[in-house]
């Protein structure tokens, strides 16, 4: 075959830049067809996500259920983990009530709702319910239904349904001359005066209808109450009235129930009922702010971690795990059938591949770079451009030592005018663009063109990122964003890539088809060009797969200043992004995913921050750091669990996954919500990219 004549060392100076509009690739080009998948793998790519959406459902409801119970049952928070038993002074008042000629009804268990439990559900509740008035020395008389109908008359098959545990339904039947049963002081709790219109519409109701049974409920028992029912008791002509009290349980206070046990005196009272709750739980682990429970709030909190943390992460893991093993196999598939070395390309595809390497003040790390890409053991040829991007430092120079091309740009233009200059002069027809602080592995290019020739409808691949090892001297913050970088890339872009739609080709190793480079070009209208360009391609129709042994070592922040600064260029980026392709992004689930995880920031530390001032409303204040401690630890091998797995070979980077949850993720939410709040709200921040500062917005 005759090898493509590549040219000699030699030097260009230019500084235009290239850009061109987005253009449909199906459209570009009418006798070529819309880059798509086979229609097996099509089938593959939308039935193994549903299948693993209902399973980490399934799992994440399993779990949350499994943690929910366990805390509450920690926590003593669930209905009917305290009884009447428990409050010594509230069982002697009951039973001088009882003394007194006060009638004693069991109010359900728990104040749970009848209708809905079973018959076993209803005797159990009733059997329990009597254990407990047979310990406290009271003798219930009947059965009050809780949530009762409010005309009193409880339906015949539930009706049934209590009594055949052998209790009755029903108070014993005093004989009246009323005609009405009424609740005359619902809600007077919140009642602060005599002058509340309504203490004078019920005085007024209460005398034109002469109920024979008069409802209230223990927690409306005060001074307005007391004094309604004592003007009203003392002054009709009525006799028999029935006086039942509702929802008396583990929080009634003593001296409150020997107070309404006094309504038996009066004359015109036939009886005295109290509906008593065998079982509850204690205010004190139950408390309010305002009308709000904060058992409930803390609930939402739980349904927020579980909703937005354990879901996700179950549905990429099982996805991830269902898609591997047809990966696998339709990779084993391939095999040479003339005994070629993968490395060889392919003869009936081009040859000759271009790497274009740009570099802005990389004096201590692009002979490095140069190096490396002269190492690779791909056997066709070889065209590899160095572009220096109007460097003050000794670039240009050190470039110029090795048998490359030189692209010597004397004013600083940005990384996308580089690249976009490199791309004109290149004679290749596969393009690899890799970062002049980032290193190749030895097949890394080979990786990378098998990938293309075994994947036809292909025309971008991703390669691997990991971190330079940098001779085996590793801070907190390079284990961090070694895992990182590992996890993103195993499960996230593995499995954008089972639908050839990955969103980010990473600047330190992408491969593209020289076509693709005809129709989209770099631009430096975001500070993301790798990401801008990625997004560009997918809009016309670019099938971009990731080939994981495809592997470069790039340096990583040592300092969390450096990080910061690092990140903060990359959030804004993808922030950019979304302006400029918001209406394609709204239609794309991983752009609305990862856009998603801004907002999710934002109020994961609104919800944080309220925490504190939660826990303080407990009495038992260690008891609920305690659950949030075991929930935490419980989140934690959770994750571990799932991820575990893509570190076996690595143990150091294991035993880091702990600190990585509890601080890095710490820190990066901490930052991403920082920088959403001020892109929201225009105040921006200053990014330097390369020798510019500007202020993003």
């Amino acid at each position: 075959m005759m090898r493509k004549h590549i040219g000699d060392f030699v030097k260009f100076q230019k500084t235009k830049v290239i850009h061109q509009p987005d253009i449909i690739f199906a459209r570009k080009e009418k006798n070529e067809k819309k880059f798509t998948s086979s229609s097996s793998n099509r089938m593959i790519n939308k039935f193994v996500p549903i299948v693993s959406l209902l399973l980490a459902v399934l799992v994440t409801l399993s779990i949350g259920l499994f943690l929910y119970t366990g805390l509450n049952h920690l926590n003593g928070n669930t209905p009917g983990s305290t009884t009447v038993l428990e409050e010594p002074k509230l069982l002697d008042a009951l039973r001088d009530a009882q003394d007194r000629g006060v009638l004693m009804g069991m109010h359900g268990w728990a104040h749970e709702n009848y209708s809905i439990l079973t018959p076993l559900q209803t005797k159990e509740n009733i059997e329990k319910g009597k254990e407990v008035f047979e310990k406290a020395g009271i003798v219930p008389v009947a059965f009050i239904l809780p949530e009762e109908p409010i005309n009193g008359i409880v339906d015949e098959s539930l009706k049934q349904k209590i009594e055949s545990n052998g209790i009755s339904t029903q108070l014993p039947v005093l004989e009246t001359s009323g005609s009405n049963r009424n609740e005359y002081t619902w809600e007077w709790s919140t009642m602060q005066s005599f002058d509340d219109p309504r203490y004078q519409e019920a005085s007024e109701q209460i005398r034109e209808e002469n109920p024979e049974t008069i409802l209230l409920h223990v927690q409306d028992w005060n001074p307005y109450t007391k004094q309604f029912l004592t003007d009203y008791l003392s002054s009709t002509n009525e006799m028999n009235i029935t006086v039942r009290v509702d929802d008396i349980e583990v929080n009634t206070r003593p001296e409150v129930v020997s107070d309404m046990a006094k309504l038996t005196q009066y004359e015109s009272v036939g009886q005295v009922a109290f509906s008593v709750i065998p079982a509850g739980s204690r205010k004190g682990d139950n408390p309010t702010i305002g009308n709000i429970n904060v058992n409930k709030i803390m609930e939402i909190y739980f349904g927020f971690f579980i909703i937005t943390s354990l879901l996700p992460l179950s549905f990429f893991v099982i996805w991830k795990l269902l898609s591997q093993r047809h990966k696998k196999r339709k990779q084993n598939k391939y095999l040479l059938e003339d005994g070629r070395d993968p490395k060889d390309p392919d003869p009936k595809d081009p040859m000759l591949v271009t790497v274009i390497a740009p570099a802005y003040n990389e004096e201590k790390a692009i002979g490095k770079c140069l190096q490396a890409i002269l190492n690779q053991d791909y056997k066709g040829e070889m065209e590899i451009i160095a572009v220096n991007d109007g460097s003050s430092d000794r670039t240009a120079e050190i470039i110029s030592k090795y048998p490359v091309k030189l692209l010597d740009l004397k004013v600083n233009g940005g990384k996308a005018n580089a690249l976009n200059e490199a791309i004109e002069i290149a004679k290749g027809d596969i393009l690899i663009f890799t970062d002049s602080d980032s290193y190749m592995a030895p097949d890394a290019v080979s990786s990378l063109m098998k990938c293309l020739n075994e994947n036809k409808d292909a025309q971008m691949v991703a390669g691997n990122v990991y971190i330079h090892d940098n001779r085996g001297k590793k801070g907190l913050m390079k284990y961090f964003q070694m895992i990182e970088y590992r996890t993103e890339q195993d499960i996230t872009r593995h499995l954008q890539s089972l639908s050839g739609s990955i969103l980010v080709c990473p600047g330190p190793l992408t491969a593209v088809r020289r076509k693709v480079c005809d129709v989209v070009r770099f631009s430096s209208e975001t500070i993301v060009e790798d990401a801008d360009f990625t997004i560009k391609a997918l809009k016309n129709s670019v099938k971009i797969i990731q080939e994981p042994k495809a592997m470069v070592y790039t340096n990583a922040p040592e300092t969390l200043r450096g990080w910061y600064k690092q990140r903060k260029r990359w959030w804004y980026g993808n922030l950019q992004l979304w302006r400029l392709h918001k209406k394609w992004a709204i239609k794309n689930p991983w752009m609305i995913f990862n856009y998603s995880g801004y907002i999710i920031g934002v109020c994961s530390i609104i919800l944080i921050m309220s925490i504190p001032c939660l826990i303080l409303q407990y009495e038992n204040i260690p008891l609920i750091l305690m659950s949030g401690i075991l929930c935490l630890a419980f989140s934690i091998m959770l994750y571990i669990i799932y991820i575990g797995p893509l570190f076996a070979k690595d143990k150091r980077l294991l035993v880091m996954l702990i600190p990585y949850v509890l601080i890095y993720a710490t820190i990066k939410v901490v930052v991403l919500s920082s920088l959403f709040l001020c892109y929201l709200t225009g105040k921006g921040v200053k990014v330097k990219f390369g020798a510019k500062t500007f202020v993003v917005r």
